[in-house]
């Protein structure tokens, strides 16, 4: 029996189950944010918060200091509640361009002070890099609360056909 008159569709149709999910960037992004929330982000800024009120000292101000940063203990706190800002916005798929942007300088800060103090920690910090890129580019996927409110598809379609 002739279904179709025209040429056969080789188009193939899309998988909306659990394999749709393994094919986009999601899975590079949840990890990605919550890696770096967990090593990163939350002690940076719990950290952050011991050094700001409470006046202990931290690390990664000395850190900051011996790759000679401008103003180490006002730039310190700052990475590190970026750092738990863009971790969390990957993590839930939140605004994952813009926190995208947003990682590429903090990245490139962590490189220049990684190869400064400790050259071991490069590598960890151009993946961190090459995720952000690629999250820039790619958007968050399908699993995401861009997605949710539709803002990883772009222009939304017009509500008439006009």
């Amino acid at each position: 029996m002739l279904l179709s008159a025209g040429e056969p569709v080789t188009r193939p149709t899309a998988d909306v189950g659990f394999g749709s999910i393994l094919q986009t960037v999601s899975i590079l992004r949840i990890g990605a944010g919550a890696s770096l929330m967990y090593f990163h982000g939350w002690p940076g800024g719990i950290a952050a918060y011991r050094f700001l009120w409470e006046e202990k000292a931290w690390d990664w101000v000395s850190a900051f200091e011996k790759a000679v940063m401008p103003v180490p203990h006002l730039l310190a706190p700052l990475a590190a509640v970026m750092i738990a800002l863009i971790a969390g916005g990957w993590a839930i798929g939140f605004l994952t361009r813009l926190f995208s942007f947003f990682a590429i300088p903090v990245a490139l800060g962590a490189l220049v002070i990684a190869q400064r103090i400790d050259p071991s920690q490069v590598e960890g910090v151009l993946l961190y890099l090459a995720i952000a890129v690629t999250l820039l580019l790619f958007g968050s996927g399908n699993v995401s609360v861009d997605w949710v409110f539709n803002l990883a598809r772009g222009k939304k379609e017009a509500a008439s056909s006009w």
